[in-house]
């Protein structure tokens, strides 16, 4: 018996269906993980913890400003990549923020835990900045207009 696995033709509805789980499971994640973005303005146990995380751990300039940029940049991304709007710019936002993270906070000691979750993560948005959105994002209504 040949089995023979033919890969994936990026015209296929297939395709599509396998970037819009992709789009969805990141923007979530994303979403669920720079959720401190907002917590941090009510909470101040939330601004000291990424302050000294960021400041003392890490070694930033202005850790709290770095914080909030972050986890802005994981938030509105993962917002704009689960929509499927604006998705390379959401996507180059997650994308850096994670290669920074990866290299910054994940080498070492952590990166069999920590890392590899940051550089997939980033991974993934280089999927997102190189592919777009695919035919089920709201950009891919632009792209339409724009060919008219």
């Amino acid at each position: 018996m040949n089995i023979i696995i033919k890969p994936i033709d990026k015209t296929t509805r297939l395709w599509d269906i396998i970037i819009l789980i992709l789009r969805i499971w990141l923007g979530y994640q994303m979403i669920h993980n720079g959720r401190f973005f907002y917590q941090m303005f009510s909470s101040e146990e939330d601004r000291k913890f990424f302050e000294g995380w960021f400041g003392n751990g890490l070694h930033f300039p202005f850790p709290l400003f770095m914080a909030f940029l972050a986890k802005g940049a994981e938030f509105f991304g993962g917002i704009l990549v689960l929509l499927g709007v604006f998705t390379r710019v959401g996507a180059s936002l997650i994308a850096f923020t994670m290669l920074v993270a990866t290299l910054a906070a994940n080498l070492g000691k952590n990166f069999e835990v920590d890392g590899t979750i940051t550089i997939s993560y980033c991974l993934f948005a280089v999927i997102f900045i190189y592919w777009g959105g695919g035919k089920f994002a709201i950009d891919s209504l632009f792209e339409k207009t724009k060919k008219s």
